[in-house]
């Protein structure tokens, strides 16, 4: 062995030595073992009560983002759709309470909407309820700002897993990514919650991931942090022939395609790629994804001199790719179910609160209420597109279409109420539709006005149905 040879073992040697002794300490591997996760998963599973396969939805669109209002219509809105406990005048009747309302699948209110003290006051009311289907709704610290604080959601995680009946495990994951988090962060949070089949409350916590543009703020108060807890519900039926109904909970700007400060995708994306981070075994497909949003949108003019409201280009574009691209594997089935204010800060026009199917538009009648845009192409020598929305359902059913918009449309001739509420069945979910035969779509519309009652209560919602 000549002087190089020598030298060269001798250098290999001492560097083997080196990375054993690494090793040892732990020295070498810190920037990959202390690297955080991408996201963290909180993939919750609640046994529920349903009635049949089909799922009933309602989504509540109030006319304007006026925080000091927007607890008395959340509670107008349950009260319409949900049969409360009554006090009886004589403690020892035995009179039972008339049969309520019919059984709802979901309710979706806006983003941004609920303060936190009344959620745990209606918890607080939820439990003696006999059932309740899911709610979910964007919340707020209190009424001159929508962003929590950690110490915020740190006492609301408290003070909700001290209620009675509720199932405090539900709130771990969601604990234990806030307990790790900046104390000088602010996060944008919504709420899930329901009655379960044992009439346990379910409560799931979940806070947005993508920032909008209009929570980009040079105060701290006024910055939303982005989040990367992935969120998910299970529904499981008792009924074992009825299918689970997976939930994926989002809040405006979190269905879209934006970039991020993290440079990571958005939750829709997310579940997909990241789909290890949520449990062993996620679930391989999403349902219903539930949109509570707080966004303005365009204003048209058709050809006869009338207003019409317009999604934005990128709300359109999520549902498409939701439908066909393999980066969305799991969401090429799901309904999104969106809610969202009539007109937001500064009045400018937001409303478009409604649902989008990726299912063939049904040749069928529709309430005058209801704006109908669907996607696919007028002729086959045409591209796909979506079809003009101040046109109605009259032109879009003679389309070769692939998925539609149904929304609430501005009411005419008269000012617009308090606030609405769009009902509709989905007939048979997308997932449970054959390819062999069978249809699926809206079904049971009806639209709920809000209006200005008298007594103490100083708001209802009634049913009214206009027909074309």
């Amino acid at each position: 062995m000549d002087f190089f040879q020598a030298f060269n073992w001798f250098h290999l040697r001492l560097i083997r030595l080196a990375e054993r002794r690494a090793k040892r300490k732990g020295i070498g591997s810190v920037t990959i073992a202390n690297r955080p996760p991408k996201f963290q998963g909180n993939y919750l599973n609640w046994v529920v009560d349903r009635p049949d396969k089909t799922f009933r939805v309602f989504v509540v669109e109030p006319d304007q983002y006026e925080p000091s209002t927007h607890a008395p219509i959340f509670d107008a809105a349950l009260n319409a759709l949900v049969e409360w406990p009554t006090q009886l005048l004589d403690p020892f009747s035995t009179k039972q309470p008339t049969t309520g309302p019919e059984h709802f699948d979901l309710v979706t209110f806006p983003e941004a909407f609920l303060p936190a003290k009344r959620l745990l006051q209606v918890l607080s009311d939820a439990a003696q309820l006999p059932s309740l289907g899911c709610v979910h709704v964007g919340l707020r610290p209190c009424e001159d700002r929508h962003l929590f604080q950690v110490n915020e959601l740190q006492e609301l995680v408290k003070a909700v897993g001290d209620l009675p009946n509720v199932d405090s495990n539900d709130l771990v994951h969601f604990s234990d990514w806030l307990n790790v988090q900046n104390l000088g962060h602010y996060f944008n949070v919504g709420c899930l919650f329901t009655l379960d089949a044992k009439q346990k409350l379910r409560v799931c916590l979940h806070p947005k991931l993508v920032r909008s543009k209009w929570e980009v703020g040079a105060l701290a108060e006024n910055h939303m942090t982005e989040a990367n807890l992935l969120t998910l519900v299970t529904l499981h039926p008792v009924d074992k022939l009825l299918k689970t109904v997976t939930v994926q909970p989002l809040l405006c700007s979190d269905a879209l395609e934006l970039t991020t400060d993290r440079g990571e995708c958005g939750p829709l994306e997310a579940v997909n790629r990241e789909a290890e981070s949520l449990s062993k075994n996620p679930p391989d497909h999403i349902d219903i994804v539930s949109i509570a949003t707080c966004t303005p949108q365009k204003e048209i003019r058709s050809e006869k001199g009338e207003r019409h409201l317009a999604w934005h280009q990128e709300f359109k574009s999520s549902f498409v790719r939701a439908a066909s691209s393999d980066a969305l594997a799991r969401h090429h089935y799901a309904a999104f179910v969106l809610s969202n204010f009539r007109t937001v800060t500064g009045n400018r026009p937001g409303g478009l609160s409604g649902a989008f199917l990726p299912v063939r538009l049904r040749d069928d009648k529709y309430d005058d209420f209801i704006t109908i845009s669907c996607y696919g192409r007028p002729n086959p020598q045409s591209e796909n597109g979506w079809s003009p929305a101040d046109e109605g359902y009259r032109t879009a059913i003679k389309w070769q279409s692939r998925g539609y918009l149904a929304y609430l449309e501005r009411l005419k001739d008269r000012l617009d109420p308090t606030g609405r509420i769009f009902g509709f069945t989905v007939h048979r979910l997308p997932r449970d539709l054959s390819p062999w035969g069978g249809e699926t779509g809206l079904i049971r519309c009806t639209q709920l006005i809000g209006e200005n009652g008298i007594g103490p209560v100083r708001l209802v919602f009634s049913e009214e149905v206009g027909h074309a």
